[in-house]
């Protein structure tokens, strides 16, 4: 488990499953860059925030992640058939 999830368990009492959505939306939708260079505050702050958003907006969010999944799956199939040709 990464720094950043652990501090996002801690500012949002969340499970570790939403942790990793949460971080998502933290580097996507609030400050749509890395997370490096927050101070410890800030970082609390938008991970009450972006827990906020999930919660507000689940459907979303899982719908964005399986579709995510999906197409990495699909595009480690195809270079492992590249591979085997």
């Amino acid at each position: 488990m990464s720094a950043y999830r652990t501090m996002i368990i801690e500012a949002t009492r969340c499970n570790p499953g939403d942790a990793g959505m949460i971080e998502h939306i933290m580097r996507d939708d609030i400050f749509h860059s890395t997370l490096d260079w927050q101070t410890g505050a800030e970082l609390s702050a938008a991970a009450r925030k972006a827990a906020k958003m999930l919660q507000e907006n689940r459907e979303l969010y899982e719908f964005e992640r399986a579709q995510t999944r999906a197409i990495s799956e699909q595009m480690r199939q195809a270079a492992g058939r590249q591979a085997e040709a």
